[in-house]
C-alpha cells in the first residue's frame, strides 16, 4: 500500500467514478483523502514534475484542482495532487517515492481540506482508478500501512523483491515469514 502522505494512515472520503456532489452526478476521477496525523503531501512514485501551480481563471477546467502538482511517474503515467495549500516543488524537478510534495488545503472547487489524487495513462487523459497505484481499495474508508507493508516497500526500494503482492500472499500463509521479513528490512536500513 501506498500512501500519499507522511504517515501510516489515510481516510478516503470519496472513491473513483460514479458520485452525487451538491445535487449532481458526475464521475469523480480520484480519491478524495485525508492524512490521518499528517497534512505533508509525498510523491507515491518516482518522476519528473510536470506541473506545479495554482489555476484561478475559471475559464480553464483545471481551476477546481486550485494549487496542484503533476508528477509523470518513471512507468509513464500522470499523478495528480490536488486542492494543495502549498507546493514544495517545481516543474522539471526530479522526485523519488516519499518526497514531499505541498501541503494538503482547500483550494480550487473544494468544500474542506483534503488531497485530490488522481491518475492517468500516458496519454495525459485516460483517467485510471487509483486504486491500481496504491492498493488502497476503491471504497470509503480508513486504511493504514502496517508493518508488513513498510517492510516490503524496505525490500522494493533496495531491489531485493519485485513483486510486493506475491509476498503479501505468501506472508499470510506461511508462518514466520512475516517476522522474517520485518527482520531483513530492519537490517537494510
Amino acid at each position: 500500500m501506498k500512501i500519499p502522505f507522511q504517515c501510516d494512515s489515510v481516510k478516503v472520503t470519496s472513491a473513483f467514478g460514479k458520485r452525487t456532489l451538491n445535487g449532481g452526478s458526475d464521475i469523480h476521477g480520484g480519491y478524495d483523502m485525508v492524512g490521518v496525523g499528517s497534512r505533508d503531501v509525498v510523491a507515491v512514485c518516482g518522476g519528473v514534475v510536470a506541473s506545479s501551480q495554482i489555476v484561478t481563471n475559471k475559464n480553464n477546467r483545471t481551476w477546481e484542482w486550485g494549487n496542484y502538482v503533476c508528477i509523470k511517474t518513471d512507468a509513464g503515467q500522470y499523478h495528480y495532487y490536488c486542492h494543495l495549500a502549498s507546493r514544495a516543488v517545481k516543474k522539471g524537478q526530479r522526485v523519488n517515492a516519499g518526497d514531499k510534495l505541498g501541503i494538503m488545503g482547500n483550494t480550487g472547487y473544494s468544500f474542506g481540506a483534503h488531497l485530490h489524487f488522481e491518475v492517468r495513462a500516458a496519454d495525459g487523459k485516460t483517467k485510471i482508478s487509483p486504486e491500481g497505484v496504491l492498493g488502497i481499495p476503491n471504497k470509503v474508508g480508513t486504511y493504514t500501512h502496517s508493518t508488513l507493508e513498510r517492510d516490503l516497500d524496505v525490500l522494493l526500494k533496495r531491489g531485493i523483491i519485485n513483486s510486493p503482492l506475491y509476498w503479501r500472499q505468501v506472508a499470510a500463509k506461511v508462518q514466520y515469514l512475516p517476522e522474517l521479513i520485518h527482520n531483513f528490512a530492519q537490517a537494510l536500513k
